[in-house]
């Protein structure tokens, strides 16, 4: 569970961290139902613990707008639609409202046809991806997100940056219980757990990526700046990713590959990713509640299962975030003196209220 420490000195109040990321998003003419939107996403992602994707990503969104990668009033289009498929594209939006549409217009595909796909391009950052399996799993169907993005991470055994991170996730609908939910990057963490890393002024596992001559280190500048991530798996989490590139990029017709721009500096640097996002009903199988319950059976089994000697529990994908969301709406998000100070010169520079804790 998440704890407070010399690191994480403030705790923040949900709300009013949402309301003060609108506001902030409002005041660079962002739509209010938008910004709203954007603020519920990070506010939620860092209520589960994944502060990588929270509320320190602000500060880029507001230099991804200055610097004119990001348009807060887009014309997102639907370019086609053929049964069960959707192309949608995201005019450079937050890539939040793209996905949410995506999704959103699968859902309510597959409830028609029984499995139902959407296609994005030319959008930025998705924020949590697991999300949006989130909005099918919470109407009882399975969802799958995943998107590609710029330029971090060579191919396995290589040297060139060739794809993003490539996350996906897969949500499954409980009857009683929580869903399952699997939220990754196909490398060892997300690049956002380095940028994390870097402002707090931490040291990362060695395990997490190499320096510029290719050796493990742990230092998240020199990955970010002059290495490259690892691989989850080495050629399993590559061959993922490939597929992932292939779904996204490749399919809805959007950059990929070497054609997508780098990403040294969040906030300055372009942003474009593609996505694909799948619903399934499982009603056209076993049927509902039917496969909610059985999803319940599962997890029960898997929770029963004994801890390796010195363990604590064993637990099914998605459990620990949920017990990290009940403990930061009970006491508060912890949050570094780094964002928290991020956070407070955008109160200033745009005379947002700055009301958090």
């Amino acid at each position: 569970m998440t704890t407070q420490n010399a690191n994480m000195p403030h705790r923040l109040d949900a709300e009013k961290l949402r309301r003060f990321i609108s506001g902030v998003l409002q005041a660079m003419e962002a739509p209010a139902a938008d910004a709203d939107f954007v603020g519920e996403l990070l506010v939620e992602a860092d209520l589960r613990g994944v502060d990588s994707h929270g509320a320190t990503r602000l500060p880029g969104y507001v230099g991804m707008i200055d610097n004119g990668h990001l348009n807060t009033t887009p014309d997102i289009k639907v370019l086609a639609e053929f049964g069960a498929t959707t192309h949608i594209d995201g005019d450079l939006a937050f890539g939040m409202l793209v996905a949410r549409k995506g999704m959103r217009m699968a859902m309510d595909k597959a409830r028609e046809h029984g499995i139902a796909i959407s296609v994005t391009r030319n959008m930025t950052h998705t924020g949590l991806v697991g999300y949006y399996t989130m909005m099918a799993a919470s109407e009882g169907l399975i969802g799958m997100a995943m998107n590609n993005g710029p330029t971090i991470v060579p191919p396995y055994g290589g040297t060139q940056p060739l794809y993003a991170t490539n996350p996906f996730s897969v949500s499954f609908p409980a009857a009683e219980g929580e869903p399952i939910v699997l939220d990754m990057a196909t490398t060892m963490v997300a690049a956002g757990r380095l940028r994390i890393a870097e402002k707090q002024g931490l040291k990362v596992p060695t395990t997490w990526g190499l320096d510029r001559e290719g050796r493990p280190t742990n230092d998240p500048t020199e990955i970010l700046q002059h290495g490259h991530l690892q691989w989850a798996g080495g050629y399993k989490g590559f061959g993922i990713a490939t597929m992932i590139e292939s779904l996204t990029g490749l399919l809805s017709g959007g950059i990929f590959g070497t054609d997508s721009p780098p990403l040294k500096h969040f906030g300055q640097d372009p942003l474009m990713q593609s996505g694909c996002y799948i619903a399934i009903d499982p009603s056209r199988f076993v049927g509902m509640p039917a496969y909610g319950e059985r999803v319940d059976k599962l997890t029960g089994m898997i929770k029963a299962v004994s801890p390796f000697p010195g363990g604590e529990k064993v637990m099914v994908a998605g459990q620990q975030e949920f017990e990290r969301k009940r403990e930061h709406l009970a006491s508060g998000i912890p949050t570094s003196a780094a964002v928290y100070g991020e956070l407070e010169g955008l109160s200033r520079r745009f005379g947002v209220a700055f009301d958090v804790e």
